[in-house]
């Protein structure tokens, strides 16, 4: 442990040939005029793909590996690894595979052969075609999608993350085949023994890093382990087989932005492109909350207490896609549908935008966009994914009755239905009487039987007399009756009042509610959002300068706020 080498070789290639799921690479069998494993790519679909291999073999005699690559590495080069690996690429009129992701349902005995098929190889000191010696490349049936450069504070060099970083963007060509956006590595990690950062994008002096860490103690950081380093969550739980496959198969996306820009002769359409990895806090909590409802089924209320700058819409977008594909160890789907409640329109096509690229099919993503009425269309449908405001739920029972006497067959029948409900800003944009509607819809007993009953949230923050915890025990006590078995809600907030507690009450790991927790002071730490507080000055104070500067001599009437400031910091006494 005590040089980088004993750290790369022991401690990250060990761990991940050991027990998570790899086989050591050789470095020399990199083609770097390819960016490519090539002896990977082939023995992947020779084994997965014998009869489509074999039918190009016919056709092609000794060409038949070349032929294949050169179609391969055109499709990496027009339409990106990401897609590649999801979609295969076209090849001698038909489709060739190039990763197998893990199924929902063990119905399918072939999915699970074809899923243990993927050649997922740790290859250390690979040279590219620009001679750059990256620490560990990941690659996934002979697709480089990972780069790693590890630095041990412990070794002579005292080398840490931060030169790391600077390794990437001094010392990586951001257009070499390897390290070229979205074409061949998805994602670069800097790393140590105490901390991981990570960026999609290499763009020399301007790459932009995330911190990709557990948190500390409510900040940032990562906790002590004994016995291991810090950092060891990234090779043993992250970077695993398959935790990586998940990742690329159902959270890596790229997001796509269309922006109008304004010339001399009128507009222009740029459009950029990003690549979206998952920060820590996002990934763990996907997988926490979907593997509690995979474990305990629905009837139970989540809160997710995410700061501002936690990346809440991604989040969003990853658990509802998770949870609408869902089964549990039965092979039953968990949810019939995910319902997601918000009134922000940027989520609307992030989820909408998101889920496609996942799923590519049609149907499974709908936004209620016009009326009542194709709300209760899209709940009597097979619809798996609806997104919708609350405002609209009042109105569907009428538009169901109104439906039925216009001679529709719609059924509205939700009896035995299971529904996922993702919240967005939990105790913002609810109410009493249009919660209220929203359970009577979806309620387990079937539309016609349902009763009015209080919901969630009645808007108000009274205060009774009682003391905080008093009020939340007492709050909690008088819904439980009302909570439907049917019904699990996921309710993401920032700043979640009292009432809001109480009621989302499922436990996290420190035993209370919230069920999975960003702080502020985390989002602060590592940069996503301003302290407000450090510039912060009360009324008294704010009034108490303003006077001293009045009644001062050296300074002239009528101050600036500019102008005031200086004075401030020229007589720092008055503080």
């Amino acid at each position: 442990m005590h040089t980088e080498k004993s750290f790369e070789k022991n401690t990250v290639v060990t761990s991940l040939t050991t027990n998570g799921g790899y086989l050591e690479g050789n470095p020399s069998d990199y083609d770097k005029s390819l960016a490519l494993f090539p002896t990977d790519v082939i023995a992947f679909i020779k084994a997965t793909q014998p009869e489509l291999y074999d039918r190009i073999e016919r056709g092609q005699k000794a060409n038949t590996e070349s032929y294949i690559l050169k179609f391969l590495t055109n499709a990496l080069a027009s339409s990106g690894s990401l897609n590649v690996l999801r979609h295969g690429f076209n090849c001698y009129g038909k489709t060739i595979k190039m990763a197998y992701f893990a199924p929902n349902t063990s119905l399918n005995s072939s999915s699970k052969e074809h899923y243990d098929g993927n050649i997922l190889k740790v290859t250390q000191q690979v040279h590219t075609e620009f001679n750059e010696i990256p620490d560990l490349i990941l690659s996934v049936n002979g697709i480089p999608v990972v780069t790693i450069e590890l630095k041990n504070q412990l070794s002579a060099t005292r080398w840490n993350v931060e030169d790391a970083i600077i390794q990437y963007k001094q010392d990586r060509n951001p257009n070499g085949r390897l390290f070229a956006f979205k074409t061949r590595t998805l994602v670069h990690f800097a790393v140590d023994t105490d901390l991981v950062y990570m960026t999609t994008r290499l763009n020399g002096q301007d790459t932009y890093f995330l911190p990709f860490n557990r948190g500390h103690k409510g900040g940032a950081g990562n906790p002590p382990v004994e016995g291991n380093v810090r950092t060891h969550y990234l090779w043993e739980q992250v970077l695993a087989k398959d935790s990586l496959m998940d990742i690329i198969g159902r959270f890596i996306h790229l997001e796509v932005i269309e922006k109008k820009i304004k010339t001399e002769t009128g507009y222009r359409h740029q459009q950029s492109e990003t690549m979206i990895f998952p920060r820590y806090h996002q990934l763990d909590c996907v997988r926490k909350l979907t593997h509690h409802s995979r474990e305990h089924g629905a009837g139970r209320n989540y809160l997710i207490q995410h700061s501002a700058g936690s990346g809440k819409s991604n989040s969003i977008a990853w658990l509802a896609h998770h949870l609408s594909s869902m089964h549990n160890e039965h092979d039953d789907k968990v949810f019939d549908a995910t319902i997601v409640i918000t009134d922000r329109v940027v989520l609307d096509r992030q989820l909408q935008d998101t889920i496609t690229q996942f799923e590519h099919k049609a149907g499974v993503v709908q936004k209620i966009d016009e009326d009542s009425h194709q709300l209760a269309k899209a709940i009597a449908s097979d619809t798996q994914i609806i997104i919708t405001t609350i405002q609209k739920f009042p109105f569907v029972m009428d538009a169901v009755k109104k439906l039925r006497d216009e001679g529709s067959h719609l059924d509205l029948d939700t009896k035995g239905k299971k529904f996922a409900i993702i919240v967005d800003e939990a105790h913002n944009s609810q109410s009493g009487e249009t919660a209220t509607e929203l359970r009577k819809v979806l309620n387990q007993d079937g539309i016609e039987s349902a009763i009015a009953q209080e919901f969630l949230f009645d808007g108000s923050d009274d205060d009774d007399g009682l003391d905080a915890q008093a009020k939340v025990q007492l709050y909690r006590e008088t819904h439980k009756r009302q909570r439907q078995p049917n019904l699990s809600f996921f309710a993401f907030t920032a700043t979640p009042k009292w009432k809001t507690l109480a009621l989302f009450d499922e436990p996290g790991d420190n035993g209370q509610s919230p069920f999975h927790t960003y702080t502020m002071r985390q989002a602060i730490e590592e940069g996503f959002i301003f302290d407000v507080l450090s510039n912060y000055t009360n009324y008294k104070q704010y009034f108490k300068l303003l006077k001293i500067a009045q009644d001062d001599k050296e300074v002239v009437k009528n101050q600036t706020k500019k102008q005031l400031l200086r004075f401030v910091s020229l007589h720092p006494s008055v503080i």
